[in-house]
């Protein structure tokens, strides 16, 4: 089974349409072919996501039964955040463009070859060029 990275834009833009019209046709492909591959959510990604706003909105019994499903697979960062906080701060004083702990986390997910990740879900073309610089395709 393919393996496939969700970045947070897309449960952003999967449970907030009314912000994301622009990427409704994406959403939907992705949620039409999602159930073909084994999907790792990195958990800063469910930091980001999962918010006052999001519970608010009464979603989250929906979000929680999404999150249950077999080929959804939590990945905790304990192994990729140490080196992840050190490229940040790295990149952060180096760069004058922005810099997120969440894609640095994201990138040492691609790096590590246990993944095998196939495929990554996000809107952040920074992330989208370090995917695809690893042979990772993006949708």
């Amino acid at each position: 089974m393919k393996t496939i990275i969700i970045d947070t834009g897309f449960w952003i833009a999967l449970y907030n349409p009314e912000k994301e019209i622009d990427k409704q046709d994406i959403i939907e492909l992705i949620t039409d072919v999602i159930n073909e591959y084994q999907v790792l959510i990195p958990f800063p990604t469910l930091y980001e996501f999962l918010n006052s706003k999001f519970s608010r909105k009464n979603n989250d019994i929906n979000f929680k039964e999404k999150l249950s499903k077999s080929n959804y697979i939590m990945v905790d960062d304990a192994k990729y955040k140490q080196k992840a906080l050190n490229n940040f701060f790295i990149k952060s004083t180096q760069s004058k463009t922005d810099v997120s702990l969440v894609d640095e986390v994201i990138k040492e997910m691609i790096d590590d070859t246990n993944l095998k990740t196939d495929f990554i879900v996000t809107f952040d073309k920074a992330l989208e060029n370090y995917a695809l610089s690893k042979n990772v395709k993006f949708i």
